[in-house]
């Protein structure tokens, strides 16, 4: 089996033709039952689109990536980490991915895989109330926010004017259903859209149908 860079995404591999990878940060260590694939001496993990809304993006075509080797990422609703784990295979051991989540029943899963990537920081936090976190987390240069809550935009625009540098990059996953599930979708995403634009310049945003059912990802940069 052949693994061939990604000629858009730096850090993401195609295998198995149609198949998204990371180079694994730690041989052997599977996070979510995903199969590990040795080539060439290096150890890769197939990243599964339906389970990961930045996976899901780039199937997607969306315009970039730009998380880098040695980045500081801030992700708000890490939940078990799958996705967070993929993000710390690519910024690697001189990255750092701090990982945001409120839920008592998914952080003992998150604080596992923790351990044995330490590039990753669990803290068990309400991302609504950045107060209680700002001394865990130096200033990122990318925040990805996948919060199922109504006033997602505002979660975003207060994380970001605290942890993100002034030339940093945030990806969100926008759920029109958890907003408010009497609106249609494209109506929920133009009003997500008017609330951040005055923080954010739109780079690009890529509905993740067929991966995820009424969510959008908005690729955002933030104004100096």
């Amino acid at each position: 089996m052949e693994i061939i860079p990604h000629k858009k995404f730096k850090g993401v591999y195609w295998t198995d033709g149609n198949k998204l990878a990371t180079l694994n940060l730690v041989p052997g260590f599977s996070v979510y039952g995903e199969k590990l694939i040795t080539f060439d001496n290096k150890e890769y993990r197939n990243w599964d689109y339906y389970r990961s809304k930045i996976a899901a993006a780039i199937m997607k075509n969306i315009k970039g990536l730009p998380i880098h080797s040695g980045d500081k990422v801030l992700y708000l609703g890490a939940a078990n980490g799958t996705t967070a784990s993929h993000v710390s295979d690519i910024v690697g051991k001189d990255g750092r991915v701090f990982c945001i989540d409120i839920a008592p029943r998914v952080m003992r899963d998150l604080i596992y895989v923790c351990e044995h990537k330490k590039n990753m920081i669990p803290i068990m936090a309400d991302a609504k109330k950045t107060g209680d976190y700002e001394f865990f987390i130096d200033k990122v240069d990318f925040l990805f926010e996948d919060v199922a809550s109504p006033d997602q935009a505002e979660i975003l625009i207060n994380n970001a004017k605290r942890f993100l540098k002034k030339d940093g990059y945030a990806m969100i996953a926008v759920k029109a259903r958890s907003i408010d599930v009497t609106k249609e979708p494209k109506s929920i995403y133009v009003e997500f859209e008017n609330k951040i634009r005055d923080e954010f310049v739109v780079i690009d945003k890529k509905e993740l149908d067929p991966y995820e059912k009424d969510h959008i990802v908005f690729l955002l940069k933030r104004k100096p």
